[in-house]
């Protein structure tokens, strides 16, 4: 008798040692998730859970964060530096623009300046004194001292003498002359003098102000004063004669209203799009040179302020620098400034995906390139013209994205079309995005070897864990996509072996389901032992043509491996 001879059946091994991160796109690279939790690329090319984070403090109503020499926060309308409250300004509710000029942080829409070396040193951008009582106006020179002995007349002076001054009023505007070899020439040096009690509180030599309520109306409008003491001002112009009145006179420095702010090349410069004082604005401005406090000074210098009208639609989306220039977004374009050096700055409007309206806070430098979140995902600025880089994201759209930047790491907080909280971390160095949990922050900042985050419900969150209190043991999951999708054949996975390392008390748990995640049967369970060498873990799944693996688990844990054995089957259904 003879029998026939069984064949053994054919097996094939596929091993993962490679872990690419999230991908949720409709056919994900092998060694991606479709789903994870509290993970990072930080053990790249094996699977790491994040470090525990630090909570340094709480605050009960966060407006903003900044790091200087020391954490700076606004919590209630309070400033706080280092974690102590700063005495003096006192700030409206809402959220805050803190922008860093040197050693000052200038604080939008308040428009108020701290200096964070000397905390005595704030204030208000802005400034108005009003005049009471006699206001006199006198001719003088730039330094303040009045000129006298000069003949007011629309005629000349009859046999003049040497140095001899003659205030002509024979046309429009008085002009003062000094007789010399020459004949009658104009002064070089020729000023107002307004003094009143209290009319220079609160300026200062170069400021652009706008002067209105003056009897002589050539010195109303916009003046560049050329002195500023307690009472008393000097700006250029001429008057004639010496002349004194009653009514109030005003001078008023003023900052105009901003949607973004941002510092470039010792300046700051803004963007306005709606309607101020019932005028369309649609405007890029820049302080003066080195001056955060004036933005109406032109005095015909390279240092002037600067404003320009734009003709791109729709409103200011987010703002940043980027290569020496500020960049002001809107949804469908970018507007580029190139500064000058010598005041003729030039802007070109670049057509192309712009900030989505509500990340404005999304857009930061990441090892060199500019990224943020705009409609369609996150995108990379080099330069030239953006390109998306989230496609492993999937199709759903975000919003209010905030993002911050650490070591070559973009971490993106928003929030998905169903009002959750996403926490997404891009490796720019590998290209890979892992999620975190549903964190959504107000604002991050780095600084002295740590990055911080201000958290929505108030935490200020040390994330790599070197400040504050540190948080207890990190719970984390990756679910793996569909296998058995690109089988020829109707084969069956027979095996599944995972090395994984979890940290000593730590477990981890495999979980598998058979009907595309409705319902999860768990398969085995390690606890680690605080050995360095990896841990072998064996799964029999039953048959199946299709399956996903999902791990579970809590505290620190590196997976080194995933490998599956399969056998082929029938070609039936």
């Amino acid at each position: 008798m003879f029998f026939s001879h069984l064949r053994s059946q054919s097996l094939s091994r596929r091993t993962v040692n490679l872990f690419l991160g999230c991908d949720r796109q409709a056919r994900p690279a092998p060694g991606s998730f479709t789903e994870m939790e509290n993970l990072s690329s930080s053990g790249y090319p094996a699977l790491e859970v994040r470090l525990r984070r630090g909570t340094v403090t709480t605050l009960e109503k966060p407006q903003g964060l900044i790091h200087k020499d020391a954490l700076l926060w606004v919590d209630g309308g309070t400033v706080y530096l280092g974690g102590s409250a700063v005495v003096g300004p006192v700030l409206t509710e809402g959220p805050k623009q803190l922008v860093s000029m040197g050693a000052y942080v200038v604080i939008f829409p308040d428009k108020l300046y701290i200096n964070t070396r000397d905390l005595t040193d704030w204030g208000t951008l802005e400034n108005t004194t009003v005049t009471t009582g006699t206001v006199a106006m006198n001719l003088c020179r730039s330094d303040g001292t009045e000129y006298a002995d000069y003949l007011v007349s629309q005629l000349a002076p009859q046999e003049p003498e040497p140095g001899e001054l003659w205030l002509d009023t024979s046309g429009d505007a008085p002009v003062l002359r000094q007789y010399g070899q020459e004949g009658w020439s104009e002064a070089a040096d020729v000023c107002v003098k307004l003094s009143a009690a209290g009319i220079g509180a609160g300026f200062a030599a170069g400021d652009g102000v706008e002067i209105s309520g003056c009897e002589a109306e050539s010195l109303n409008g916009q003046q560049v004063l050329r002195l500023a003491e307690q009472d008393a001002v000097v700006l250029s112009g001429t008057v004639a004669g010496e002349l004194t009145q009653a009514t109030a006179v005003t001078l008023r420095r003023t900052v105009p209203d901003m949607d973004f702010v941002v510092e470039c090349g010792n300046r700051l410069w803004g963007c306005k799009y709606g309607v101020v004082a019932g005028r369309a604005v649609n405007e890029i401005y820049a302080s003066k040179l080195g001056d955060f406090k004036n933005w109406q000074c032109y005095a015909g210098l390279s240092t002037d302020s600067y404003a320009a009208s734009r003709g791109s639609d729709g409103i200011f989306t987010g703002a940043a620098v980027y290569l020496g220039s500020p960049l002001f977004f809107k949804e469908h374009c970018m507007e580029r400034v190139y500064p000058s050096a010598v005041g003729a700055h030039q802007i070109v409007t670049l057509e192309c995906p712009g900030i989505r309206r509500g990340s404005a806070a999304s857009a930061v430098v990441v090892d060199g390139t500019l990224l943020y979140h705009g409609i369609g995902g996150v995108y990379a600025f080099d330069g030239s013209l953006p390109v998306p880089v989230s496609a492993a994201l999937g199709d759903g759209e975000l919003t209010d994205a905030v993002a911050g930047a650490w070591q070559g790491r973009y971490y993106l907080s928003a929030r998905d079309q169903a009002g959750a909280g996403h926490l997404l971390v891009y490796d720019t160095r590998r290209r890979l995005w892992h999620r975190q949990d549903d964190l959504q922050a107000l604002a991050f900042a780095a600084g002295t070897g740590e990055l911080y985050c201000l958290a929505k419900d108030g935490r200020l969150l040390s994330m790599l864990g070197s400040h504050g209190t540190q948080e207890g043991p990190v719970s984390w999951r990756a679910r793996t996509p569909l296998s058995g999708l690109d089988e020829p054949e109707q084969g069956y996975l027979v095996r599944l072996s995972l090395c994984l390392a979890p940290e000593q008390g730590g477990w981890a748990e495999a979980w598998l389901s058979y009907d595309q995640g409705q319902t999860w049967v768990k398969q085995g369970r390690i606890t680690g032992n605080g050995r360095t060498e990896g841990v072998l873990l064996h799964l029999r799944p039953r048959r199946c043509r299709q399956l996903q693996l999902e791990l579970r688990g809590s505290g620190h844990c590196l997976l080194y491996s995933l490998s599956a054995v399969y056998t082929k089957g029938g070609d039936g259904p």
